[in-house]
């Protein structure tokens, strides 16, 4: 008995041995494809902070400079000052986002007929091309001939600057992002409503709660994983901002939409300063890494449990 049981659990492990073989045959391509053009470039950054290269020559003529990238960063107040443009660009077009995104998504919720003619022609912009959305808007906020300072003027309104104001730029550039972006946060947070089970909507009405406290006691703790989501990767993605910036201001006027990615692309492409550009990318990768740990931390099982109450 026992020598038939031995024998079986020969071939049961060569046929393990084989799935698992067949299995890793079908993921070679994925991870090859990670190995070579995800973590080979991550590797490269790092080790490019510890040497100097400009990018143009031949890389075996990078030279060795340990940690100097390293404390010139740190002394950069043109890369810190792009922070401050980063973190403000990041919060407004992500608050509104999320704010603007679920009250569509609550309205939309309650519609029964053309819901998805209204999504689409919500979700229409987030499909649209960033570069060519910029250059449309470029022209929508021309001071002298732009529809917007039109409309203001058929109005009887003072003009905007928009674009050529330091005080407005940036807000003019966040105007553009959140109407372009609203689409995607109104579907994820339409769809994390949809999964929301309506026995606790009918539980909240027989306990006598109003809309507004089924919204907070209800909804909101209900979405935190959807909110998290977005938060996430609405973060992520503003403080990775380049596209509209470099069609729309370049970085002006005075240095009012200079953000991050705008500086690490002049330091590598316009000051050849290839290693220094990527030590900034490094920095960059490191706040982005901080701020989604802080905020998994936040949204974790309890972490926000007074603000849903």
């Amino acid at each position: 008995m026992q020598r038939t049981l031995a024998t079986a659990a020969v071939p049961r492990r060569g046929l393990a041995s084989h799935e698992a073989m067949t299995g890793w045959l079908f993921a070679a391509p994925i991870v090859a494809y990670f190995a070579v053009f995800v973590f080979g470039p991550i590797l490269a950054a790092i080790a490019f902070v510890v040497f100097d290269w400009n990018g143009l020559a031949p890389l075996n003529t990078a030279r060795f400079i340990g940690l100097r990238n390293v404390t010139d960063l740190l002394h950069d107040a043109g890369y810190w000052a792009a922070y401050r443009n980063t973190f403000e660009y990041a919060v407004i077009t992500v608050v509104a986002g999320v704010v603007v995104g679920l009250a569509l998504a609550l309205a939309l919720n309650s519609v029964s007929r053309f819901v998805g003619l209204v999504r689409g022609i919500y979700f229409l912009p987030v499909v649209l091309p960033m570069t060519a959305m910029s250059i449309l808007w470029r022209l929508l906020y021309q001071p002298a001939y732009g529809l917007f300072n039109q409309i203001l003027d058929f109005l009887g309104l003072p003009i905007g600057t928009w674009l050529a104001e330091p005080e407005t730029a940036l807000l003019s550039i966040c105007l553009l992002v959140i109407w372009k972006s609203v689409g995607w946060y109104m579907v994820i947070f339409l769809a994390g409503l949809k999964a929301i089970p309506e026995e606790f909507y009918d539980a909240a009405k027989i306990d006598g709660a109003d809309a507004w406290r089924r919204f907070v006691n209800v909804t909101l703790p209900m979405l935190k994983p959807t909110t998290l989501f977005v938060l996430v990767v609405g973060v992520i993605g503003g403080l990775q901002v380049f596209s509209p910036i470099y069609i729309l201001t370049q970085g002006g006027p005075a240095n009012a939409t200079n953000v991050v990615v705008y500086t690490m692309y002049l330091t590598a492409f316009q000051f050849t300063r290839f290693s220094y550009a990527t030590t900034m990318a490094v920095g960059l990768f490191m706040v982005i890494l901080a701020i989604t740990v802080a905020q998994m931390r936040l949204f974790r099982e309890g972490g926000l449990t007074s603000y849903y109450r």
